[in-house]
């Protein structure tokens, strides 16, 4: 199997999607919504990059400093320690202006049924800057839903900050499933 490893079932490669490419960044549709999006090892990726070309967005991918290791028992053990401690991964990312979006996509695995640790790190440090807008959360999964995401994004963001319903989906059944996040996504746009 040629350097691909899995989860507990998702094929990928193992790496930190952006451990030799740059990340994705494009900024500069004349769109009122924004993905903003973590993923470890590309299914996430894949669900963000699907939902930019769907909705016209501008997408944004968040990167930590220390990338996560290919071996997916290390990054289980070190999500796994941070979370225990509150110690988030440190951003690599300089955060674009959200004023001019309306509305913003939350991608990210789940992790231990909760959000996975470098979106948590975004929202401890950036939950405020999404008041008066719209937020929605789509995310991949092993199997056992969203977890506490909604909890997570609500306590992070102001009251004034408008949830709608989220997506989750396991990862071994994003590539199936594609029609009913488009739908989503449609919805989501109204």
């Amino acid at each position: 199997m040629n350097n691909i490893t899995t989860g507990y079932g998702a094929i990928s490669d193992g790496k930190d999607t952006n451990a030799n490419v740059d990340p994705t960044r494009i900024l500069d549709n004349n769109t009122k919504i924004l993905i903003i999006y973590f993923s470890r090892s590309g299914n996430t990726e894949k669900q963000a990059k699907l939902a930019q070309d769907v909705l016209n967005s501008d997408i944004f991918e968040l990167t930590v400093s220390n990338p996560y290791p290919s071996n997916y028992k290390a990054t289980v053990n070190r999500a796994t320690n941070e979370r225990d401690a509150k110690n988030w991964p440190e951003l690599n990312s300089d955060i674009p202006n959200l004023d001019k979006y309306d509305t913003i996509l939350l991608g990210h695995p789940i992790w231990a049924m909760t959000i996975a640790n470098p979106m948590r790190e975004f929202l401890e440090e950036y939950g405020t800057l999404l008041s008066n807008k719209s937020v929605a959360s789509f995310s991949t999964n092993d199997g056992y839903g969203s977890g506490e995401t909604n909890d997570v994004i609500s306590r992070l963001t102001t009251g004034s900050t408008k949830l709608l319903t989220n997506y989750t989906i396991r990862d071994t059944m994003a590539k199936q499933d594609r029609t009913n996040f488009i739908n989503w996504l449609k919805k989501i746009n109204k």
